[in-house]
This record gives structure tokens, C-alpha cells and sequence, in this order.
């Protein structure tokens, strides 16, 4: 019987891992991919808005080389953690289901890459996975198009193709620009008349100038209607429409979470896909069953960052340290 299984293994998901390994339970943590598996599928030219001082997790010193560290930076550091607190991680084994035993224990099974089933009985549960690979949807006709993408991971590919980029947030602005900077021509859509104030000031200066200059397009106020293999219809705020020559659509409107594992055991789901859960324990409507990190913000997962969704692991084994007398 273990103590804890840590469901993710991205920041969140190993601070609590560590920090019940250190309080000397019987700690798993399954990931259905990689380690830190949204960090590996960002951009790869992607630094972070948080300085380095802001990502740390179990009091483990960053060898930071900016002040606003890479993507590449990120994974060589959480590398480094999981090795040298030798944090029992299963990569490439996805939870598929969490099971309560009458006893109020859980059982968790897994999905090993022989085929083979785990059978993991703990004490506690942990749910810290992400929203990336759910991505939000268009849900408009020509969406199954291969020229429609979710994720944006470089620009090269793009050289000399009329791209759209839809959505005003980090993503689609850090993927307008470096895809203008790789030599395609963009067109940027947005339904509103501005971006999220929450972009990263020197991506959005920069983009700003472009804009001014007239080498990146912009349709404000603006949504798409359909893909065609070669075009996009666009709808204006005003009424007006529009025929947009295009090869390549990028959808970077955001992400959410699949409740799935959560509702099957009995957790209850709120507003926003917002796991029912105390915000001072992170503790579920389930006994023993928590969640930690961005799961916690539901489809808002801007909300809650690497920053302070670190945070969260340690204070649910601090709760079940007083619970168990440890």
C-alpha cells in the first residue's frame, strides 16, 4: 500500500511528490508522457515570463543563465530534481482510472507501454495534471482540415505561407511573432480589439511594432466562421465578412482539462471545470483525493502558474502528515 500517488509529473505534481518523499512516504507518480510534458511541447524558443527564483520546486537552487529562463533551461532543470532526489517517476504510463475502496483507500490503474495493467493501492491521491493536451475548439466547419493546428512549436516550417494565428493571449502573440520573424506572412485574428493584457511586455512591444509597420495583419473584433483548404471565411464584429487567402491556421485559443479521472471517482465539477476542492487543503469532496496545480483553476488554467501551483503539493502533505500522525 502506498502512501501518496502523484497523478502528473510537471512542476506541480513533483513539488508534492518530494514533498512526501521527504516527510517519508511511500510516494508514486504516474505521467501519461514525458517528464514535464507541457514544458516539452512548448515552443521551443519559449522563455519564461517567471524569473528562475520563480520556478524552483523542493528548495532546489536554479543555475539560472537569463533572468527570464528557456524552455531548454526548464526541462535540464526538472531533469536535474527528479534525479537528484531519485523521485519515483513512470513516465509513459497514464492513470486510467481511480477507484475508492470502501475502506475510504483508493486503488489507481495505469496503462504500462507493455500493455500491462498497474494496480497502484495508496492512501491518497493526488491530481496534478494539466489542460494541454485537451485544446479548446473552434467549432466551426473545415476544423479537421491538416492545415488546422492547436500547439505551435517553431516557425520554419511556415516560410513564405500565408499563416492565421486566432486568439490575443501569450501563446498566439508568441506565435505570431516568431512566426513573422521565420519569414511567413501572418494575419493575426482575435474576437476582441485588443490582446490580454497578460502578454509578456517585450513579445507584445515587439509585436506591436510589427503591427504598426504593417508587416503583421490583424483582424480585431473578428472570428472564423470555416476553413477551406486554401481560404478562411472570417465574420466581423460590425456584420461584414471576409474570404482570407490562407495555407495554415493556428488555433491558440487555449486549453482545459479532462475531468474524466476526477468525475469517475466521484469528485465533483463546478463552474469552469473547477474541481470541487478546499482552497486552503486542496482537498476534494472526496476524502483523500486532492488536486493540485492548474487542475485547480479548471478551464481557467492562466490562473494558477508554475509559481504558486508549486506551492500547493507541499501543503497537502503537510494536511496529511497531521492526518496520519507522521
Amino acid at each position: 500500500m502506498h502512501d501518496l500517488v502523484v497523478i502528473g509529473a510537471g512542476p506541480a505534481g513533483l513539488s508534492a511528490a518530494i514533498a512526501g518523499l521527504r516527510a517519508d512516504f511511500d510516494v508514486v507518480v504516474l505521467e501519461k508522457g514525458a517528464l514535464v510534458n507541457t514544458i516539452v511541447g512548448y515552443p521551443l524558443e519559449t522563455q519564461f515570463f517567471s524569473t528562475a527564483d520563480n520556478l524552483t520546486i523542493a528548495d532546489v537552487p536554479w543555475p539560472a543563465v537569463h533572468p527570464h529562463p528557456t524552455r531548454l533551461e526548464a526541462l535540464n532543470y526538472y531533469r536535474a530534481v527528479v534525479a537528484a532526489t531519485e523521485l519515483p517517476v513512470r513516465c509513459y504510463e497514464p492513470a486510467l482510472a481511480v477507484e475508492r475502496q470502501p475502506d475510504g483507500t483508493f486503488i489507481v490503474r495505469s496503462q504500462r507501454r507493455d500493455g500491462s495493467t498497474g494496480r497502484y493501492p495508496t492512501r491518497a491521491v493526488i491530481y496534478a495534471y494539466g489542460s494541454y493536451d485537451t485544446p479548446n475548439r473552434l467549432k466551426i466547419p473545415g476544423e479537421e482540415l491538416p492545415k488546422v493546428r492547436h500547439y505551435y512549436s517553431e516557425g520554419h516550417p511556415f516560410f513564405r505561407q500565408q499563416v492565421a494565428v486566432v486568439g490575443g493571449g501569450n501563446s498566439a502573440a508568441e506565435a505570431a511573432l516568431d512566426l513573422f520573424y521565420h519569414g511567413a506572412h501572418v494575419t493575426l485574428v482575435h474576437i476582441f480589439d485588443d490582446f490580454d493584457p497578460r502578454v509578456k511586455p517585450w513579445v507584445l512591444a515587439d509585436l506591436r511594432a510589427w503591427i504598426a509597420a504593417g508587416k503583421i495583419a490583424t483582424r480585431w473584433e473578428t472570428q472564423v466562421t470555416a476553413v477551406t483548404p486554401h481560404t478562411l471565411m472570417l465574420q466581423r464584429a460590425d456584420g461584414s465578412s471576409e474570404e482570407l487567402p490562407n495555407d495554415w491556421l493556428f488555433a491558440m485559443i487555449g486549453y482545459r482539462p479532462n475531468t474524466t479521472l476526477l468525475s469517475d471517482v466521484g469528485i465533483a465539477i463546478g463552474e469552469n471545470l473547477v474541481p470541487e476542492h478546499d482552497p486552503d487543503t486542496f482537498e476534494t469532496n472526496i476524502p483523500g483525493a486532492f488536486v493540485a496545480g492548474v487542475l485547480t483553476a479548471g478551464a481557467l488554467p492562466s490562473r494558477v502558474f508554475i509559481e504558486n501551483g508549486r506551492n500547493h503539493g507541499p501543503r497537502i502533505v503537510a494536511v496529511l502528515r497531521e492526518r496520519w500522525g507522521r
